[in-house]
Order: C-alpha cells, then structure tokens, then sequence
C-alpha cells in the first residue's frame, strides 16, 4: 500500500535576532491509511512544528522549510497557497492541543463546525448545520441538536476536544494529525478520545499522526512510532519495536522513568539527566550527548561527529540514530536497561 502521507528530508529553521532556530532538521517519514503513526519526544523537539508544516501553515511566516511533503500526490513545500487550502480541512485536518483556544469564542460551535464544511462543499447553511449536528452526534456529544447553539465556554473540556474531533472530521479528511489531544484531560475522558479517535479511523480509514509525550498513549493507538530530540528523529520502528527493544539511549532514559505498578516503591524514581538543548545552539555531533550516561563507552565521537540513522540490522524497519555499535546496544540493554522495563 503506497503511503497516502510522505515526508522527505524536511527541514524548518526559524530565523531570530538571537540566532537562527533548528526547530526541525532532516525529517523523513510515511503513513498509510489506516494506520497510526507516534510522534514522541520532549517540549521543543519539533513535534507540533512539523504538524504545521505538513498542514501548510508555516507559510507566510519567516520559517524556512525545505525538503518534501506528499499529502495524496501533492507536494505542499513548492505548492502555493491556494492549492494547500483546498486540501487543508478537506484532504488533512487537524486537533490543536488547546481546544479552548483554537475555538473561536464569539462563535457557536455548531456555527464553526458548519463552516469549516461550508469552505469545501457546495452546500446551504441549512446542510452544513445539519452536518454539524450529524457530526457533533458521532462524536458523542447529548442532544447535539441544542449543543450547536453553544459557545465553546459552555462545553466542558472533553466535550470540546470532542467538538474540535467533529470540526476535523467533517469532511472526512484523509490524514488526521492530533496534537496531545488527551492533554489536560483527565483518565477516563481521555480514554474516551482515544477510543473515539480509534472508531473513527475504522470507519473512514484515516491515517492519524498522533503527537504526544505519552508512551502510554502511543503504545495503546500507534501502529509505529518517531523519536523525535532536538529536532532530528532518533529512532523510528513499529510499537513493538521501539517499545520493546528500544535502541536509543534517550529512549532507554523515558521508557526507564515511567512508573510501575509492579515495581517497588522505595526506589526513586530514574531521571534522564540534565535538560533539552536550545535549538539556537545545538550541541556538536550527537545532540543527546551532553545528557548521555553512556558516551564513555563510545569515545569523542559522540561529541564530534552527527550519527547517521541506520537499521538496527541489515532488512530490518527499526532504525536508530546512534554511534554506538549494535553489540554494545545490546550488552547495555540486556543487563541495564531491560531489567528495569
């Protein structure tokens, strides 16, 4: 199956009267219909950037982007304005993570939800606010029929998560980017989303990137996962892979810090040293170095040289972005790190 999303070697710098800004840096992936792709890291790895970029929206600002984005045969970095706005919404939408804030306040929700339908269907008011309630039914809401009248104020935060959900899905996008769509939400509505997002998918076969810093979350919806430090994707596999036998140091760090229930509980828990580069002055070589509890093993490499990402092993899908050898990687991981998953 040919992937309805391709991204190839993107890049977007973001020039500033500090310096020039690597918010992203040679970032390769795909996604076929259907299926869900995991996008991890820490706050300021470039995460929602790239979710901009493949909807457009860095253009017309001071960000520089290069590299390719297929979305459905089009390529969107060369494409003008005109032609991304006729996909945007209709052949790829997208869940902000603030649904408070990407809702319009002086507008009803129904009203906003008709008019995202209204911009690419030739329908009357009247269709696209019967659309609305249509949609504002599927995604759970009670009597959506009243509910449309209200303004996002009068809708809790699951409910308008949800209504965000109805906006995207109104046209029946193909690629559905959600950026921490759970977040602020508590346990059980956030099971809630997920689910819905699950169901909806099977019913439309969309393809979803999910942006997260929750390895629960990626773990019970992805079908793959990104990496993402600084920028760059460090490791890239299925969620089996990369959850099981993962091959990054940074990811041995998250997957480590993650409470367990089985665990004992006089033992602290295990922090990744340190904090995340600035993206004006990226460490030299491999970026994670400086918070790296195993560059003493590898040598000045790691300090003076970018590792390439390259397959764990020769025909295998699991690729990772380290200097250190495999037969290290596994020595390490066998007696340090998989004890502890």
């Amino acid at each position: 199956m040919s992937a309805f999303l391709e991204v190839k070697n993107l890049s977007v710098v973001f020039p500033t009267e500090d310096g020039r800004v690597q918010a992203v840096d040679s970032l390769s992936f795909s996604v076929e219909k259907g299926k869900t792709l995991g996008i991890v890291g820490e706050s300021g790895s470039g995460k929602s950037v790239t979710s901009l970029s493949i909807l457009g929206l860095q253009k017309g600002t001071r960000a520089e982007v290069t590299g390719e984005i297929w979305v459905d045969g089009t390529e969107i970095v060369s494409a003008n304005e005109d032609e991304v706005r006729k996909l945007r919404g209709k052949s790829m939408a997208m869940i902000f993570q603030d649904a408070l804030a990407a809702l319009h306040p002086y507008y009803t929700v129904g009203h906003q939800i008709a008019e995202a339908y209204l911009v690419h269907n030739k329908v009357s008011k009247k269709q696209a606010l019967a659309r609305a309630v249509e949609m504002l039914d599927r995604v759970g809401i009670p009597e959506p029929h009243k509910r449309i009248n209200d303004y996002p104020h009068q809708f809790s935060g699951g409910m308008r998560q949800r209504a965000m959900i109805a906006m995207a899905l109104s046209c029946n996008p193909s690629l559905l980017i959600a950026d921490e769509p759970t977040t602020a939400l508590d346990v059980t509505v956030q099971a809630q989303i997920l689910e819905l997002l699950r169901d909806l998918q099977k019913e439309f076969g969309t393809a979803i990137i999910l942006i997260t810093h929750d390895l629960g979350v990626v773990a019970e919806t992805a079908d793959d996962i990104l990496l993402m430090y600084a920028g760059k994707q460090i490791e890239y596999g299925t969620v089996r892979d990369v959850l099981q036998i993962p091959q990054h140091p940074y990811a041995w760090g998250l997957l480590t810090s993650i409470p367990r229930l089985t665990g004992d509980p006089n033992l602290p828990l295990t922090a990744i040293q340190g904090t995340p580069p600035s993206l004006i002055s990226v460490p030299s070589g491999c970026a994670f170095n400086p918070r790296c509890n195993y560059v003493d093993q590898v040598g000045t490499l790691c300090a003076s040289s970018v590792p390439d990402l390259l397959p764990i092993a020769q025909g295998q899908s699991h690729y990772v972005r380290c200097h250190m050898n495999p037969a290290l990687r596994e020595s390490i991981f066998t007696t340090q790190v998989r004890p502890h998953l």
